[in-house]
This record gives structure tokens, C-alpha cells and sequence, in this order.
């Protein structure tokens, strides 16, 4: 069914135009500053600052309130760069992968490349993680995104043009089973996050020592289709370099039941994930409430 435009999706879609065609004119760093400036005065604004504060210090019992500030404050203007980049993704081709993304060679990433079927590419909200999907692309895989949809259909249409500016084919909700079944047996990669609360439909795993109601879709297709899940990141080294890293190549485990399987398998990607933040936690992107079915945290 069509989704309503509305006069406020309109404004909503000019300004996001708007500020992608004066992004894309500015200097590269000078608009990776002016991104992470805006993340800053996001953050000093209160724009989600409590959520962020609570899952920090959640997360790092042990960090002090100007600690926790300090993290909160450099995840958004890493955020503010991620968004500038995002924005500019049309001009951020194969020429800017070589200049300014570092690709380290890593025994998960020689196993994903070699992977001779279907490979399951997990990212999560850390670093640049669209940029970390396209990447994959100029490794010399076929890439594709399982994508949600936006309230505003033209803005959500903007997005999955950039989404798909350098190649990468967009996977919507409906038609994701025959999508990642092809892939499964073409041996390309699919890419998606799987870092925030998922309700009752998710599987509850342990996240910095609290359960956390966790996506089920990437465990569940490795389990049923035998695809192997490698866990990535893009971390950020200073301005726009980059540090492309795949962490892990994981496996079922073909000896316990489909539940099972499942739950386990996802409380290991979710532990790659969690090392990856204690390592660079203003790298994270804290706003969301994580565990906001499973804890009270948040009342």
C-alpha cells in the first residue's frame, strides 16, 4: 500500500535535499568538522542525552559522570561525520575507498572473500556502518542491504538511492527470504544491523552484563540456510580515514536444536560486538534504548 505525503514529509524531504546538495559542494573535511560540530551541539542540547548517559554508564559502571559526558559527546560527533558522510555517499566511490579506507587483513576476511556460497555480513550502529557495507563492494563481492522503511517515502527513497549510489542491491523487509535464499546460493553478501532492542521477537542475550532482547533474523537465516556470519566495523582513525575490519567468521553450531542454535549464536556476535565498544566506545552510537524491554533502566 502507498504511503501518504503529507505537507511536513515534503518540508522534510526539501530540507534533506537542501542539506545534501550543500554538503556535497563543501570540502570533505570541512564538512566532516561541521558534522562532527553538529554532533557536539546535538549533545549539548539534550537530544537523547539522557538515554545515551544511562546506557554509557550502564555499559561502564566504573566511568565517572565527566567520563560518560566525554564518551556521549565524541559518539555524537563521530555520528555528525557519519551523517556528512552518508550524504556525500554518491561521490564516495571506488577512488575514495583507495585513498582514505585501510583495509586490515584479517583471517575472518579472507574466509568471507573466499566463501564460495552465501555469506551473512553483520554490521551494528558503530563507526560508519553504511560506508562499512559498500566497502565489502570494492573488495570484489556482491553486496546487498536488508533495508527497513522510513515513514516519509521520500525521504526513505533518497536514502535507498544513496544506499544504492555505489552498486549494492537494497533488500526490503517483504522479499527478504527469496532475496538472501539467492544469495545463499550465488555467494554474495548481505549486509544488516542487529544491535538494537527487537521487543518480544527477539532473542535475549547477554549485552554488558544485562539482557538484551537482540534481533533474530541473522541467527535464524545462518541456522536454517547454513551461512556463515562474519561480524565488521569501520573505525575511524582521524578525519576521514578509516580502518575497514572484519572480526570474526562464525559458524552454527549444527549439534544443538534451532533455538538453541540461534540464541547462541547470537550471544557470540553480540560479545564481538561489545569487545569492538569497550575498545572504542565514542565510536558507538549509545541513543537507543537497549535494553528497554528486558531492564527498568529507563524508567
Amino acid at each position: 500500500m502507498a504511503r501518504k505525503v503529507t505537507l511536513m514529509h515534503k518540508i522534510e524531504y526539501a530540507l534533506t535535499r537542501l542539506t545534501g546538495f550543500f554538503l556535497s559542494i563543501v570540502p570533505l573535511r570541512c564538512s566532516l568538522l561541521g558534522g562532527a560540530l553538529l554532533g557536539r551541539i546535538a549533545w549539548f542540547l539534550g537530544v537523547r542525552r539522557r538515554i545515551s548517559r544511562i546506557n554509557i554508564s550502564t555499559a561502564f559502571p566504573e566511568k565517572t559522570a565527566a567520563e560518560v559526558n566525554q564518551i556521549g559527546s565524541a559518539s555524537y560527533a563521530n555520528n555528525g561525520r557519519f551523517m556528512v558522510e552518508f550524504i556525500r555517499q554518491r561521490r564516495m566511490g571506488r577512488n575514495y575507498f583507495e585513498k582514505y579506507i585501510t583495509v586490515e587483513k584479517t583471517a575472518a576476511l579472507e574466509k568471507a572473500m573466499s566463501h564460495t556460497t552465501g555469506v551473512i555480513g553483520l554490521t551494528f550502529h558503530f563507526g560508519n556502518w553504511e560506508y562499512y557495507g559498500v566497502s565489502n563492494a570494492f573488495l570484489g563481492k556482491e553486496i546487498s542491504f536488508l533495508v527497513g522503511r522510513q515513514r516519509n517515502s521520500l525521504v526513505d527513497g533518497y536514502i535507498n538511492r544513496l544506499r544504492s549510489s555505489q552498486g549494492a542491491k537494497l533488500l526490503t523487509r517483504d522479499v527478504s527470504m527469496r532475496g538472501i535464499i539467492k544469495i545463499a546460493r550465488q555467494g554474495g553478501i548481505v549486509c544488516w544491523l542487529s544491535d538494537q532492542s527487537a521487543g518480544k521477537n527477539g532473542l535475549v542475550v547477554d549485552f554488558f552484563g544485562h539482557p538484551a532482547s537482540t534481533p533474530r533474523g541473522a541467527a535464524a537465516f545462518s541456522v536454517k540456510l547454513n551461512m556463515p556470519i562474519t561480524c565488521g566495523f569501520m573505525i575511524r582513525e582521524k578525519g576521514p580515514y578509516q580502518r575497514f575490519v572484519v572480526k570474526e567468521f562464525l559458524l552454527p553450531n549444527r549439534d544443538l536444536p534451532k533455538h538453541e542454535a540461534e540464541v547462541e549464536l547470537t550471544q557470540r556476535y553480540t560479545k564481538v560486538l561489545e569487545k569492538m565498544i569497550e575498545e572504542h566506545p565514542d565510536l558507538y552510537w549509545w541513543s537507543h534504548r537497549r535494553w528497554k524491554k528486558t531492564t527498568d533502566l529507563y524508567l
